[in-house]
């Protein structure tokens, strides 16, 4: 490079610009232009390869299925001039368009210009080919928009203006009187409908898209395809962010109850009542101040005037919008709680057991002793059911130790009951403590046949405690044949159980002798007179227990006193004890008031008393059995 040059350079890359104006020094060699003015605007326009385009850049609705065929795709095969689709809102215009343009002009440039923008400069636009795209039109008709001159200029060039509209809007534009009539009157416009054909429902199915399950089977609410697949995102979007404190916590919780409840496999719609119950299983922001009532207003508030969340269904009863479900099952952003699956087991049965019999499947398969145990109790599998217990899970112990003590297979059992037992589990507990009962009973008995009079002792009482006096009194009998002095306090307690308490005393004075000091307190024990009773049985009525409140009406009964004894069966009843309301029966009936003792017979035996349940069932059969 010669010095003249570089010297030119050097200057240059000193120059300046300011204001839009270019100054130049020439130090030396000449140039062949220098041009003089405004800098050029950014073109405003947004240009992009169509191949690359998306329904949402050009102004679609978001959704994440394949495209599905229309039947109006085919007269959007070839695209020139100006191209209008229309159609209601949400119909899938938007859509519809910018299929048939990646289909028809795959290799061309798209314009998209923001509304009101100038379109006249697109008149000397150069390139490659391209088409104009103009996502409701109706904003791009002014007087620097498409006009009937600019619309031949971009025709004569070969450029496609491929537009949108809703209907109305087409309609006030073509028809009333308007200046853009004229542009309107040269388009092509294809009308699409809000309902899809049987042909289109069809080519939903084999789309391959999840949620067309949900499109079909009416999980859609009133709403059509095109709808349900544009709304989606919204309501999707909109509940996720319902969660927070200062939104709709509740509302958030309302809904998902019932997008849980579906995704079980429940095809019927909820309750009211279900919703309620099933959403406080989930962790609700009570410092919100949002109501039940208003959660429930909230999700079903129509958006856009065409759905809610939650869409009603006759009878006051609810579903999930149906893409909610589909996205849930999409995302799989959140488990399904146990208690979730159990509600809607208990609701719809028929449709939830097989979809929860693979959710606990494949939780028990990972080792988790609940799902194994609620595998077992679904489909009554014993393989399952041994594993959860053996997992330690106590609810399978106790019914695994019930199944093995039913099939007589007692040390097994014994072995899962005490387990459950252990881990305080009442009922296995109390089932555990029979089975040993039982065993204790065999071998005292094997014992007792052997000639050990301890044994025939211990089996006494335990038939004297189970009422069963006489064999009780025959092996005490037997104990104190063979010279056995310790049986003398239990056969003092045979015969004042049986009410010959003189006897009962001899036996009683024996073991004090013996010095059986429980002997000695039986034989000082004195009879209490009934003043005696009706005093302790005041005190402690007094003190509101239901159980000698009703023993003090019987009392006054059996005295003659039946106002009264009517007050305090009434009161033991109030207080708990169901006996008050069925001894109070029984006194109205003996008083000739009828249907009186049947209202409370009736109360009785809703409160669980088997008496009173039993009278009214043989009442039912014909039996006048409220009397006794």
């Amino acid at each position: 490079m010669d010095e003249e040059t570089r010297a030119a350079e050097v200057a240059a890359v000193r120059n300046q610009v300011s204001g839009g104006e270019f100054s130049a020094v020439v130090q030396s060699g000449s140039i062949g232009a220098v041009h003089v003015g405004a800098a050029s605007p950014p073109d405003p326009f947004l240009w992009l390869p169509v191949r690359e385009t998306d329904p949402v850049a050009l102004g679609g609705r978001h959704y994440d299925g394949p495209y599905v065929l229309r039947d109006r795709d085919a007269e959007l095969a070839e695209l020139s001039g100006l191209v209008v689709v229309t159609g209601e809102p949400l119909s899938g215009k938007t859509t519809t368009a910018w299929a048939a343009m990646v289909r028809a002009l795959p290799d061309h440039q798209v314009c998209v210009p923001p509304p009101g923008a100038d379109l006249r400069p697109l008149a000397r636009h150069e390139g490659g080919p391209w088409v104009l795209w103009l996502d409701d039109l109706e904003g791009h008709l002014h007087e620097r928009g498409l006009d009937a001159g600019l619309l031949a200029r971009l025709t004569s060039l070969g450029v496609p203006v491929l537009a949108t509209m809703s209907d109305t809007a087409y309609d006030e534009h073509r028809f009333e009187p308007s200046p853009h009539a004229r542009v309107l009157s040269r388009a092509r416009t294809v009308e699409l409908g809000l309902e899809w054909s049987l042909p289109e429902l069809m080519r939903l199915t084999e789309s391959g898209d999840p949620g067309h399950w949900f499109v079909l089977e009416g999980q859609r609410g009133r709403t059509n395809v095109t709808q349900y697949r544009g709304l989606g995102p919204d309501l999707w979007a909109e509940w996720q962010r319902a969660r927070r404190p200062a939104n709709h916590p509740r509302g958030h919780r309302l809904v998902r109850a019932a997008i849980d409840l579906h995704r079980c496999g429940s095809t019927k719609p909820l309750p009211v009542e279900l919703l309620r119950q099933t959403h406080e299983l989930y962790d609700v922001d009570a410092g919100s101040g949002e109501s039940f009532e208003d959660a429930l207003a909230w999700a079903a508030r129509p958006r856009l005037g065409i759905t809610g969340l939650l869409v009603e269904e006759p009878g006051g009863r609810w579903r999930a919008y149906g893409s909610l479900i589909v996205d849930a099952m999409k995302a799989d952003a959140f488990p399904t709680l146990d208690a979730v699956w159990e509600a809607a087991l208990a609701y719809d049965p028929m449709a939830v057991k097989p979809h929860a019999g693979v959710h606990y499947l494949k939780k028990a398969k990972a080792g988790d002793a609940e799902a194994m145990y609620r595998f077992a109790r679904l489909w009554d599998d014993d393989a399952w059911l041994r594993k959860a217990a053996d997992a330690g899970h106590t609810g399978a112990c106790r019914e695994l130790g019930r199944s093995l003590a039913g099939r007589g297979e007692t040390r097994e059992a014994e072995r899962y009951l005490e387990a459950a037992a252990e881990a305080g589990d009442t009922e296995a507990a109390l089932e555990l403590g029979e089975l040993l009962l039982k065993r204790a009973v065999a071998w005292l008995t094997k014992a007792t046949d052997g000639g050990s009079p301890e044994a025939a002792h211990l089996l006494g009482d335990l038939y004297l405690g189970a009422g069963e006096e006489t064999r009780a009194a025959n092996l005490y009998e037997d104990a104190f044949a063979a010279g056995y002095d310790g049986v003398a306090r239990s056969y003092g307690a045979y015969y004042r159980y049986t009410g010959a308490e003189v006897y009962a005393r001899f036996f009683f004075q024996r073991a004090a002798d013996a010095g059986d000091e429980l002997g000695a307190a039986a034989l000082g024990a004195k009879p209490w007179s009934p003043e005696d009773v009706e005093d302790y049985l005041r005190e402690f009525a007094g003190q509101e227990e239901p159980m000698d409140t009703t023993h003090l009406g019987m009392l006054l009964e059996e005295n003659g006193r039946e106002t009264e004894a009517r007050a305090c069966y009434a009161k033991g009843f109030d207080l708990g004890d169901p006996y008050g309301a069925f001894r109070l029966a029984r006194l109205l009936a003996k008083e000739g008031k009828p249907e009186a003792a049947r209202a409370w017979m009736r109360k009785a035996a809703d409160a669980g008393h088997p008496g009173a349940v039993k009278a009214l069932a043989a009442e039912a059969g014909g039996a006048d059995t409220v009397e006794g």
